[in-house]
């Protein structure tokens, strides 16, 4: 929505409101053209007063969740989330309150929460992928693997899969697939340390000593180039 577009809608959800006051989707729709156009504290008080109406929509209380998580109010936008689900249980709503629980390393809960998103979207790549972050994090190298593998399959778009696929496959000394993977992974990021790292290690593994002294030495170069910016 273009901000001009995004003033007018604001008009005409502002009319609709003097004919039928705190409509929930009236409110709703006015905090997102409100939202398009900067105005954020405006929204939250349109997005507020639209769920305290009856039941709320699930647009509203997401929003909500997705601004307070930004502004690093993390218990109000758990809240939000898990009112979204309440009214709404979708694929993107359970992700999006796992995401919110990962960035607080609450590996538990928000792998909890990706597997129902899937539950509710089984061909849903993203959640097969933040859940393959989880089984990571927690050790569960195997079924990460696993889980990277399917949502590499569902959505060949998630750039970051070949890396971490990479990665659990070095941990369970499968290092000839782990280099095939890390070598997918730098034909997206050519130039990331920690991929050029990963790989080096590898490397050192397969007995390839050139190969990962060249990665050792590009995965330094990142680093300092990092250090410059």
């Amino acid at each position: 929505m273009k901000l001009d577009r995004a003033s007018d809608a604001e008009l005409a959800f502002l009319k609709a409101l003097e004919l039928a006051p705190d409509t929930p989707a009236y409110l709703t729709n006015l905090g997102v053209c409100l939202d398009r156009q900067g105005r954020r504290q405006e929204a939250v008080r349109a997005y507020r007063r639209s769920t305290t109406q009856g039941q709320g929509t699930a647009v509203a209380f997401h929003n909500l969740g997705a601004i307070y998580a930004e502004e690093g109010r993390t218990a109000e936008a758990i809240r939000a989330f898990e009112s979204a689900i309440a009214v709404e249980a979708d694929a993107e709503g359970w992700q999006n309150l796992g995401l919110v629980h990962y960035a607080q390393s609450d590996f538990a809960r928000a792998l909890d929460c990706f597997e129902h998103s899937v539950e509710c979207d089984d061909r849903f790549a993203r959640g097969h992928y933040y859940a393959a972050l989880c089984l990571m994090k927690c050790g569960i190298y195997e079924d990460a693997g696993n889980r990277f593998e399917l949502a590499w399959k569902l959505d060949p778009r998630l750039a970051r899969v070949p890396f971490h696929l990479g990665s659990c496959l070095h941990k369970l000394a499968r290092y000839a697939e782990a280099r095939v993977s890390l070598e997918r992974a730098l034909e997206f990021f050519p130039e990331d340390g920690r991929i050029h790292y990963q790989l080096a290690l590898t490397c050192d593994a397969l007995g390839l000593p050139q190969e990962a002294r060249l990665h050792y030495s590009q995965a330094r170069a990142a680093r300092e180039a990092e250090g410059l910016r």
